[in-house]
């Protein structure tokens, strides 16, 4: 019998580095910041990212017997009541998430057909969510399989025609065939830190998002207590870099004027179509198109499959009896049909409540990156409050890269304080742009109201199932 194929150290790093890094990212955060995304960059992969998984490692580390999760995770440390709502939270983000994405994906169809967005009016979108949320709902029931193989193929080709923008962006510059569109100077670099900056900081920690995928693998690593926290600081390091640079190379590309034209919708296209233009090769048309393709075809297979393993992995987690049996129900194959199209009905309302009130396209992605930003914030927050009681009461995991309590109170600390930040800074903007507070509480509520509804529903429903039902939820 073989042994288990042990994790090395770059495997760990790409482990770590691809499900955080996105291009997508640095345009949208290029467009509310301009240049001072650059430094924005660095703070939150140093304050947050690299805390936040740190917290994680070690948080699984002594958790390595059970099957590693956010439940479990918080479940070591706050209890069953807390556990529910990190992960609960954490599902109610992907919903979000998901909402986000079926209103890109016909904003990317248009651009591989037409190199172009004809998409101008936001309810077309939403009547287009509506059809899609429905027709890969039934297609993930069927299996998702094949679908994570060419999400796997497709995130590759994806990664490589981020790394050939950067590279051709700065080798234009450098070489003066293609002078920098942006002027940077202290002004427009260093962040101010206004209600305009954190009503979109929110933006910078759902980029950064995924350490908690590293943290499942590592009972896996080889040698984990020496090659788990290089692994850490040097995926640290990358995503900071890539981030950093890759905002670096869309600001020589495309002027902060241009950027908040194309908005949040189309600025990851038009950058593509500015620089192959720029090296020669028409209008950048055709090369927008390819890029646009690949990343259509990448992105919805990527969403089939994203559709589905969140439902596995929180209700694999959570204790038998937390939720009614119709909800958890699984097929032969694994595969929970009436969750996914429970999880259907929801995203419908959801997809639909924005058309209230809508004024128009930008407005709309903006509330849509808000909703799936300050939803994902929630569960990093009860995770890095769960590792402070952790490590407070004294309990120490086989794994640990901090040693200090002092040091462990100021990293909890920074975390939970740019969390916390970050939740309230989206509604923020919102209430300071208003002229009354009549006027501000529709999209407040607009932007907390889905979020904090659900997570109440959730709650409601475990404590039904439980009245009804005995639970079995570990009490340790």
């Amino acid at each position: 019998m073989h042994s288990k194929k042990r994790i090395g150290l770059w495997s760990l790093v790409m482990l770590t580095f691809v499900p955080t890094f996105g291009f997508n990212n640095i345009t949208t955060n290029a467009v509310a910041l301009g240049p001072a995304a650059i430094p924005s960059w660095l703070i939150v992969s140093l304050l947050y990212f690299l805390p936040l998984s740190i917290m994680i490692a070690e948080l699984a580390s002594a958790n390595q017997d059970k099957e590693g999760g956010i439940y479990t995770w918080i479940n070591s440390s706050l209890g069953p009541n807390w556990a529910f709502i990190g992960t609960w939270s954490y599902f109610v983000a992907n919903l979000f998430y998901l909402q986000m994405v079926f209103a890109r994906i016909p904003v990317m169809v248009s651009w591989a057909l037409f190199g172009e967005n004809r998409f101008t009016n936001p309810a077309i979108l939403v009547y287009l969510s509506l059809i899609l949320v429905v027709v890969l709902t039934y297609i993930a029931t069927l299996g998702v399989k094949t679908f994570s193989k060419i999400s796997d193929i497709g995130g590759k080709l994806t990664l490589a025609t981020t790394v050939i923008f950067i590279v051709f962006a700065i080798v234009g510059v450098i070489i003066g065939k293609n002078p920098s569109a942006t002027t940077f100077t202290a002004k427009t670099v260093i962040p101010e830190f206004n209600a305009s900056y954190f009503s979109t900081f929110s933006w910078l920690l759902l980029a950064v998002a995924g350490a908690e995928v590293a943290g499942t693998y590592i009972k896996d690593v080889d040698n984990p207590r020496k090659t788990f926290p290089k692994g850490v600081i040097i995926a640290t390091i990358f995503i900071a870099l890539a981030y950093i640079i890759g905002s670096l190379a869309v600001c020589f590309v495309a002027s902060p004027e241009v950027l908040e034209k194309a908005g949040l919708k189309d600025a990851g296209y038009i950058v593509y179509k500015i620089l192959a233009h720029n090296w020669g090769l028409g209008s950048g048309k055709l090369a927008v198109q390819i890029y646009a393709l690949i990343y259509t075809i990448t992105s919805i297979a990527a969403y089939i499959v994203w559709m589905e393993s969140p439902l596995r992995a929180m209700f694999s987690e959570v204790p038998e009896g937390t939720f009614p049996k119709f909800i958890t129900k699984k097929r032969e194959d694994g595969t929970m049909v009436n969750a996914l199209w429970i999880q259907c009905a929801v995203l419908i309302v959801l997809i639909a409540v924005p058309l209230v009130g809508l004024k128009g396209i930008n407005d709309f992605f903006v509330l849509l990156t808000n909703l799936s930003s300050l939803s994902l914030v929630i569960p990093y927050i009860v995770l890095g409050a769960a590792y402070l009681v952790f490590r407070m009461r004294g309990n120490h995991a086989p794994f640990e890269m901090i040693k200090s309590k002092s040091i462990v109170i100021i990293a909890s600390g920074i975390v939970l304080i740019l969390g916390i930040f970050a939740f309230f800074g989206a509604g923020w903007g919102d209430f300071v742009d208003s002229k009354s507070f009549s006027e501000a509480i529709i999209p407040i509520l607009k932007d907390y109201g889905g979020p904090v509804l659900l997570i109440i529903v959730g709650f409601i429903i475990t404590r039904i199932t439980s009245a009804i039902t005995p639970t079995k939820i570990n009490k340790n």
